[in-house]
């Protein structure tokens, strides 16, 4: 990367990103809009006007990130009521996982428990004649626990309906309500591979104080710099262009910029790239990865460390 893209790429890769982001979902398999209920329940339909709200709980921890809370009101005397939905378009003869994250609050019912379902269809868009209905029980618990099972669509099947609904015993009319996170709908035994909202902060939980700025600019590129010390002492950043394959990233050309100085004193003319190395970062999942890292450059030794997800994106938690 030459040094004037390095100067433009603070003004471009927010866009390159915003531009990206919203096909998250389905460069990670999950073809659900908006899984985790980040910020609403946009992507979602409420059916038959039950309550659904956003909740702020979320089932990972994520700070700026929740989930959605359905209620199956006490007029309905029990049973499983459907109170949210989201048509899915699918292949046919295809097998997928379907699932989720799930918790019943304290002070429910006794036992009310979630509920996933998934109505078929051989439209686009979920118009016409189901073909038939797959349901699993999810979870009677207090605590979140990650719930799925693995389905095969018909040889006509084209769409999904999948719903999630609340079910309390019969007869019981005081209201009960669970929560539901992280809804994910994937093509089984596809290999992971990198989803561009882990755009993110990651390092080595062991070695807290550097790490790793990583962003996904496209399903071929990204952007990294590691900000991290030489074996003297002194701060180094270690900055490249990248190349996305699968669940790997690969930096071969990265670089470290020397001759800068404080503003008002900076002077872009004094600024030079200097060849550092090459980094490869694999990823084992959405928040867990190895970083390993070949260079001759004096003060650093090559190695490799394994890196965790400290930062989410808002609204992009890869599921």
């Amino acid at each position: 990367m030459s040094i004037l893209r390095t100067r433009q790429f603070g003004a471009l890769v927010f866009g390159a990103l915003l531009s990206v982001v919203a096909g998250a979902a389905c460069a990670a398999g999950n073809w659900v809009i908006n899984p985790g209920f980040d910020t609403s329940l946009g992507g979602w339909s409420v059916l038959y006007d039950q309550p659904a709200t956003w909740n702020a709980s979320d089932a990972r921890n994520l700070p700026d990130s929740g989930s959605v809370l359905i209620t199956n009101r006490g007029t309905s005397h029990g049973g499983s009521q459907r109170v949210l939905g989201q048509c899915v378009p699918v292949s046919p003869s295809t097998a997928y996982t379907f699932g989720g994250r799930t918790r019943i609050p304290a002070g429910q019912p006794p036992d009310t428990w979630t509920f996933y379902l998934l109505f078929s269809y051989p439209s686009t868009d979920c118009s016409g004649a189901e073909l038939s209905v797959q349901d699993f029980v999810g979870s009677g618990s207090g605590t979140w626990e990650q719930l799925s099972t693995n389905i095969t669509t018909g040889a006509t099947t084209h769409s999904v309906s999948v719903q999630l609904s609340l079910y309390k015993p019969s007869g019981v009319t005081a209201d009960a309500s669970g929560l539901f996170d992280a809804i994910v709908l994937r093509r089984s035994g596809l290999p992971f591979a990198v989803d561009p909202s882990m755009s993110a902060s990651w390092f080595n939980p062991a070695q807290s104080g550097h790490g790793i700025m990583l962003e996904f600019l496209g399903s071929t590129s990204a952007w990294m710099c590691w900000f991290t010390f030489d074996l003297s002492g002194n701060r180094s950043w270690i900055c490249g262009l990248g190349n996305v394959s699968g669940n790997t990233v690969s930096f071969p050309g990265a670089f470290v910029v020397t001759g800068g100085r404080f503003p008002p004193a900076f002077d872009p003319a004094a600024i030079s790239e200097v060849p550092w190395g090459s980094i490869t970062i694999a990823f084992a999942g959405c928040s867990a990865g190895t970083m390993s890292w070949t260079t001759s450059a004096a003060g650093y030794l090559s190695g490799s460390m394994p890196l965790s997800r400290l930062t989410t994106l808002w609204s992009n938690g890869c599921s």
